[in-house]
């Protein structure tokens, strides 16, 4: 990275991918340094809306329709058009943010820093439920019930299947193609539910070099580091990076593949020649690790967290939603004495309206009608805890055996 990268506001500034870091030499550099300026969300995507090699690949919530999103899409940058630096703020040139997929990380930010504790600012019970709610649940667990709904993003990613020339490329109605030679076989998806996972803030990682279990069926990569039993985790939503890596069958550690060509002589890289072993082997002593000379394919899941896309509050998830019990004759009025001048049915069911996402577009009609959204019972509960309880306290429902 250099100043450019962020400060160029004539949106020439580029880097060729065999220049080492280097910038184009072709650039009229004089005229680009006579033109920095404040970091924009172009800038900052540049980098961070191609994550994994094109746009929108890896982030769940991330592309460059967050350049001029609308307001659903994402309320910060469509509804009050935020730039990035609104909350990933700067000091001393560090910005803070803390990413679940790489350990470098120059600051923690989270919702509470603008919204607080209780962001929910009415003074009648509904917002102290919700209140209550972020004990335990993360912002985004409700205010982003689906990733990717600006933009595709790839879930499936099969580095083994690369290498094939002449295999038909099949697209999906975004345009989104199947494979791809050089890097194999893809799967795509337009705003799938995110998977939920217990998280104190903490991540596990497998840096290069470090051993893994080859007899596990999936490799994580990356995963939240959490647990129902701990009062310092939170239920947040996440999008799983699936796919297909190579890793060392004797080392039991990741392989680095020389992918790109430094030059026309190279008889090495992948992208040129289409033979992993020549690859894995200049990768691995480029990298300084040994190589073992045999490889095997493994499943990966990364876990990357759903932090941008936030949706307006009127399109957070309903209590009926995640809580089945309210799909019952009683809703609220299970533990709430009966209000008249208050529509318990209808408080309940007010949240995110599928049916109108679909209507515009959205592929979400497997979603329309759904309830326990985020899987209780995979959490750790044994139920939905209106009923069964919840983590810590009991309630007063009267049956004794409501352990919270």
């Amino acid at each position: 990275m250099d100043c450019l990268i962020c400060h160029d506001t004539t949106g020439t500034y580029k880097k060729p991918p065999k220049t080492a870091g280097m910038p184009d030499p072709e650039l009229n550099l004089k005229k680009i340094a006579e033109n920095v300026g404040h970091s924009t969300r172009k800038t900052c995507g540049s980098c961070h809306f191609n994550g994994g090699g094109a746009d929108g690949v890896k982030h769940a919530d991330l592309s460059s329709e967050l350049l001029h999103p609308s307001r659903n899409c994402d309320v910060h940058m469509g509804g009050y058009d935020f730039d990035c630096t609104e909350c990933h703020r700067t000091r001393n040139h560090k910005i803070a943010g803390r990413s679940t997929s790489v350990p470098v990380v120059e600051g923690s930010l989270s919702c509470e820093d603008c919204h607080t504790d209780n962001p929910h600012y009415g003074d009648d019970m509904f917002d102290h439920h919700l209140n209550k709610h972020c004990e335990t649940v993360a912002c985004n667990t409700c205010h982003s019930p689906v990733y990717a709904k600006c933009k595709p993003t790839k879930t499936w990613w099969d580095w083994s299947k690369a290498g094939d020339k002449n295999r038909v490329v099949k697209k999906n109605k975004y345009g989104n193609p199947d494979y791809y030679w050089k890097k194999g076989e893809f799967k795509w998806e337009e705003s799938p539910k995110p998977d939920y996972a217990w998280s104190n803030g903490f991540v596990k990682r497998i840096l290069l070099g470090d051993k893994v279990d080859l007899t596990q069926p999936v490799i994580n990569i990356t995963e939240p580091v959490g647990s129902i039993k701990d009062p310092n985790s939170k239920i947040e939503p996440f999008k799983i990076m699936k796919g297909i890596q190579a890793f060392d069958a004797k080392y039991k550690y990741a392989l680095v593949p020389h992918l790109f060509p430094r030059n026309k002589e190279d008889k090495t890289a992948y992208w040129k020649n289409k033979d992993w072993q020549k690859s894995f082997t200049e990768g691995m002593a480029t990298a300084d690790i040994p190589y073992s000379g045999e490889y095997e394919w493994q499943e990966t899941w990364m876990y990357w967290g759903v932090e941008h896309e936030v949706m307006p509050a009127s399109m957070a998830l309903s209590c009926v939603q995640c809580h089945s019990s309210l799909k019952e004759e009683k809703t609220c009025n299970r533990c709430h004495k009966d209000d008249r001048n208050v529509d318990f049915k209808k408080l309940a069911q007010k949240g995110t309206d599928f049916s109108y996402m679909e209507s515009r577009g959205r592929d979400v009609s497997d979603l329309i009608g759904t309830t326990d959204y985020i899987n209780f019972e995979a959490l750790g509960y044994k139920g939905d805890p209106i009923i069964h309880g919840g983590r810590f306290k009991k309630l007063p429902l009267g049956n004794g055996n409501n352990n919270k």
